[in-house]
């Protein structure tokens, strides 16, 4: 039977390594505290804030954290730990209020499978519970006081806004996206929230700042291979994945495979359609079509499998252990989706 870990589908891996063994047991704790940081005296934001964290989710962030304080184990040195559960706590708190307040923004009915919180409670509640959640988040920052740890995740919070703002503003304008753009957009949506996951694990953990900064590496390129794999998918994905064909399309977003498809054939009617604020169905397949169609794909492949092995690189310098391995295989797995 296979069982995932951070996404990662490991079938025999976790009796392999004591790693995995050791982080399935902390994110169980992990779990409670989740729920504990839903409560409050108003019943329908703590009901509906628990049915969003129980509803799933990787938990890869919190994993990458926990990975990488122990990681620090094996690198030699006298090294000062601080408890890891508070910081995975804060960076899934972190990654959940963000997703509530993208699908506001989105419309979006579902996600993970269950309604979307602000179809319940309404679009202003759910940017507060979303609020409410980061709130909740900074309660742990004590935990780590004189670390550097806490200036970390601020300037991670702005980039994050500063990411959603940068989609927004290069919506359904070709000429507005450029490559540079599309890179640095999703290393502030995705990548840098990774990055710093891996990073502050690693400080916590007993690394000096300038020895985590190969691990911030490595999250940064599984960040960005993560999220142009995720556009991949927007073309040709799968229920099981639980991504709709199309949704970037539908949100004018100049992803990777449709910017090469449109400079592979400069199709002009196909970037008048891409650039349409309004789309039909058949639009939208048009679209796919188009870009399946002109080879785009495996050039993105191709970049996905290029950031994965940068990150791979950056963990050359590290030794050999149970947590490298993980590390790792994740890595790996990302060519594949199994994360």
């Amino acid at each position: 039977m296979t069982e995932t870990i951070a996404g990662l589908e490991v079938r025999k891996k976790i009796k392999e390594n004591v790693a995995l063994q050791e982080l399935t047991g902390e994110l169980n704790r992990l779990e409670a505290l989740l729920v504990k940081a839903c409560g409050s005296d108003n019943a329908m934001l703590t009901e509906n804030l628990k049915r969003i964290i129980l509803s799933g989710g990787k938990r890869l962030r919190p994993s990458l954290a926990y990975l990488c304080h122990g990681l620090a184990g094996y690198a030699g040195g006298d090294r000062k730990k601080r408890e890891i559960l508070p910081l995975m706590c804060m960076l899934e708190l972190m990654h959940t209020a963000s997703l509530i307040h993208d699908d506001v923004i989105d419309h979006s009915d579902e996600r993970r499978g269950v309604i979307t919180i602000h179809k319940v409670i309404g679009r202003h509640s759910a940017i507060k519970s979303g609020d409410y959640l980061l709130a909740k988040a900074m309660e742990h920052i004590p935990a780590y006081h004189g670390t550097g740890i806490s200036e970390v995740l601020a300037d991670t919070a702005a980039q994050m806004c500063l990411g959603e703002v940068q989609q927004m503003r290069t919506a359904f304008s070709r000429e507005k996206q450029t490559y540079e753009n599309y890179i640095l957009q999703i290393k502030r949506k995705t990548a840098y929230l990774l990055a710093a996951s891996c990073y502050t694990g690693a400080v916590a953990g007993g690394f000096t700042l300038e020895e985590a900064k190969s691990l911030r590496s490595y999250g940064e390129n599984i960040g960005i291979a993560f999220q142009i794999k995720d556009d991949i998918l927007d073309f040709k994905g799968s229920r099981k994945l639980g991504k709709p064909l199309g949704q970037d399309l539908r949100k004018g977003i100049f992803t990777l495979p449709l910017m090469k498809a449109l400079e592979a054939e400069q199709d002009a009617e196909m970037l008048k359609l891409a650039c349409a604020e309004e789309k039909s169905e058949t639009d939208i397949e048009r679209l796919i079509r188009f870009v399946v169609g002109t080879g785009s794909i495996g050039y993105t492949e191709n970049k996905v499998r290029e950031y994965s092995q940068k990150a791979i690189w950056d963990l050359e310098t590290f030794p050999e252990s149970p947590q490298k391995a993980a590390l790792t295989d994740l890595a790996e797995g990302l060519a594949e989706r199994k994360l």
